[in-house]
């Protein structure tokens, strides 16, 4: 058995629209701001700072690498390709949250249940593993294709249902074997009759990347695989006439083995099989979907096969996981000619992670940078609009949409070599009259750092810009490799709200929490509301808080509030603790709503506040801040707590605990762990940093199986009060292993 989960396959805002009286409608720049006070975890929020600004970005935006947008070039209607997801989602549908999956406007998915071993598990024939696929991909199509999401396509994956999902035994019966596909068909006959019995709208995707052996060893394009394809087209055809049949799902381009594709497409014109919609991956190192797009398309041309629509069914490789990268493939997808795209999912399927755009932290899962970027390529609503599309590596998008009153830029990079001065043009302004005011449009830029947690956008320019002629110019600087932007022109902007939080809590105990809001547009914000919530790490209200505000009730503090433009208005909380206050984490969140020139407004923010360990507390990694990768699991028993902590099969993975320490010196580590078998021979290792130091190698011995745990120990420095120990997977350690807690002691 290999390490868990360690397959290496695998605040919303309205923009305010009516004029502002005339005495507020002036050139002003409102410098970035993520307030949120206290200290949140190791990745705390940075407001970036940005040099000032002013209408004419003058010479300083000569030197700038310059990205242009036409916004009386209208392209084709905006459509999120790109806003699809593989796995992400637990088996019963109900995680993540409605405000992790609700705001990306999803609209495809892909599964297979995966989770029970399937049609294999049975041993060829319907079985309770076949069952609970197919029970999971019914509950997860209910959670997702509920409205608004009614224009949502589900890729099932018939494969995964099979359970065909990498590694296969070698007893394995693969379909069609020996010309013998009887077995295949009964498959396919009990798994898609009962889908469709669901009531659910499925797209039926037959293998996936059946080029390469480790999910069809029988091998791609020979007789026993064209045998399976068409039986099980044919058969989906007799059971769902009008359902949507999809494929290959290879998992090369046509650029990378064009004979493959040629092959397929000729087998399947002459037998009568050409799939509904074309699938493939764009997962090689960089599979650019505009170029993969045009000759999937010559593809079907060459052989005689009518345009139909193509899903890049994963996109966006393991090794680019970042912010910047997310916004450059959601970009580029954006100006190809796939229908939809989901992102390749490369952290364990069975946890709510929605394929990584989302984070484990002690206080529960929170966006991360990649949330944020599909997040703002969301706002992409209305019509696409003519932009330089790729200057160097770095890709641009853009809509209009006059029934939002805006127009949106997404800006990414896919070799984070863009950090520098940056402008964008945006010219054809006379043909969106409704963005312009007295002859000012509002600029706002969204820097999308690269991080985890991640509760808000950072602002790094927000100035009513003068048009000059028929165009605006927006400067901002690219501050780090791998950050993603959105930039947003409108008639206003969208309000912020910020809180200080404290870095910690404890039993009977008095804190205040400022909740600010500030109105960032020209407009004047009527029926200010805020509040402020404490939940735990489950989501859930959490117990033993008592919060008032300034002597009204909390959840309309302060009540009725008018904030001028660029004003704020500061909510005093007091938040007391009960005496007996359960240890753990909590998850501090503010809201404020607001009547903004008519419009409704809804903002939030959040910060957690993180449990500290003692000397001597036996520290749970999975309570800890997991990123680059590194999952929670519980399928190994033995472990202490809730579980222990997986997915370190690939460098990147890390659990960060907060150690309290009563002084500063020489402390023991203590990590519990266990390696077995698979991976790579020999000690594994990983590697400690303390506060942010220089990261130091820890072996860990084998331990004989991924069920038997054990010890390993260093001395670490510590200083007097809170301390950060984080354990990592560098690219020089062994890694495969699983961390199940820490222990610090004197």
């Amino acid at each position: 058995m290999s390490p868990s989960h360690g397959d290496p396959w695998n605040g919303v805002r309205r923009i305010g629209t009516v004029a502002a009286p005339a005495e507020v409608r002036r050139l002003r720049r409102r410098k970035g701001l993520a307030t949120l006070g206290a200290l949140l975890t190791a990745a705390a929020l940075l407001v970036g700072t940005q040099k000032p600004a002013s209408a004419d970005p003058g010479p300083a935006a000569a030197g700038a690498k310059q990205l242009n947008v036409d916004l009386s070039a209208k392209t084709k209607p905006s459509t999120g390709v790109g806003l699809g997801i593989l796995y992400g989602v637990t088996q019963d549908g109900l995680q993540p949250s409605d405000q992790f999956v609700d705001p990306l406007k999803l609209n495809a998915f892909r599964s297979g249940g995966w989770y029970s071993g399937g049609w294999i598990k049975d041993n060829f024939t319907f079985g309770a593993a076949t069952q609970a696929n197919i029970d999971a991909v019914i509950a997860e199509a209910r959670r997702l294709q509920q409205p608004p999401l009614h224009k949502f396509e589900y890729q099932v994956l018939l494969s995964d249902v099979f359970g065909s999902t990498g590694g296969a035994p070698a007893s394995t019966l693969w379909p069609c074997t020996n010309g013998d596909c009887s077995n295949w068909i009964s498959f396919i006959d009990a798994t898609v009759t009962q889908l469709q019995a669901a009531g659910q709208h499925f797209t039926y995707e037959i293998w996936n990347e059946p080029d390469l052996s480790i999910f069809w060893r029988p091998g791609v394009n020979t007789t026993q695989y064209f045998q399976m394809w068409d039986s099980a087209y044919r058969e989906i055809r007799r059971i769902a006439p009008e359902a949507t049949i999809a494929g290959p799902s290879f998992a090369f381009t046509p650029e990378r083995r064009p004979d493959e594709w040629q092959t397929f497409l000729a087998h399947a014109k002459a037998a009568g099989t050409v799939p509904d919609e074309i699938t493939n991956h764009d997962e090689g190192d960089i599979d650019d979907p505009v170029t993969v797009g045009r000759s999937l398309a010559d593809a079907l041309d060459a052989n005689g096969i009518a345009q139909r629509p193509l899903s890049a069914n994963e996109y966006q490789p393991a090794d680019r996981q970042t912010a910047g990268d997310t916004a450059w493939y959601d970009a580029r997808l954006a100006q190809s000619n796939y229908a939809n795209a989901m992102r390749g999912n490369w952290i364990c399927r069975t946890i709510p992670n929605l394929t990584g755009l989302l984070t484990k932290t002690p206080a529960g899962w929170a966006p991360n940078g990649n949330w944020w970027a599909m997040r703002t390529y969301a706002d992409l609503t209305g019509t696409l609009v003519s932009t330089s599309e790729q200057v160097g590596t770095t890709a641009i998008s853009a809509s209009e949409d006059p029934a939002e009153k805006r127009a949106v830029a997404l800006i990414g990079d896919i070799q984070g070599g863009s950090v520098g001065p940056t402008a964008v043009n945006f010219t054809g302004l006379s043909s969106t009259p409704w963005l312009v005011r007295n002859g000012l449009v509002h600029a706002t830029v969204y820097r999308i750092p690269d991080q985890g947690p991640l509760f808000a956008r950072q602002v790094v320019f927000s100035e009513d810009v003068a048009v000059n002629g028929d165009s605006v110019s927006v400067p901002f600087d690219f501050q780090s490799k791998h950050d993603a932007y959105g930039i947003y022109l409108s008639s206003a902007e969208p309000q912020e709200v910020s809180l200080g939080a404290p870095s910690a809590v404890q039993a009977g105990s008095t804190y205040t929490v400022p909740v600010t809001f500030t109105n960032g547009g020209d407009q004047i914000d009527r029926k200010v509301q805020t509040g402020l919530a404490v939940y735990t790490a489950a989501g859930e209200s959490a117990p033993g808080f008592t919060i008032t505000c300034s002597g009204t009730d909390a959840a309309t503090c302060p009540s009725a509030a008018t904030v001028g433009a660029g004003q704020s208005v500061v909510a005093q909380y007091t938040v007391t603790t009960a005496a007996d206050l359960p240890k753990g984490n909590y998850r501090f969140t503010a809201t404020a709503t607001a009547k903004s020139e008519g419009q409704d407004i809804s903002v939030q923010n959040s910060s957690d506040v993180l449990q500290q360990c003692g000397i001597g507390d036996v520290c749970e990694a999975e309570d800890g801040t997991l990123a680059g990768g590194a999952c929670p699991a519980t399928d190994h028993p033995g472990y202490t707590g809730s579980g222990f902590v997986a997915c370190f099969t690939t460098p990147g993975g890390s659990v960060m605990q907060r150690v309290l320490a009563p002084s500063a010196g020489t402390y023991t580590l203590d990590l519990r762990y266990a390696a077995g078998p698979n991976g790579p021979a020999g000690t594994r290792s990983a590697s400690i940093s303390v506060n942010g130091g220089a990261p130091q190698q820890i072996p860990l011995p084998l331990t004989g199986s991924w069920n038997t745990w054990a010890d390993a120990t260093m001395p670490v420095n510590l200083t007097a009060g809170s301390n950060t120990i984080t354990v990592l997977d560098t690219p020089t350690d062994a890694g495969w292993f699983n961390l199940d807690h820490l222990v610090v002691t004197h």
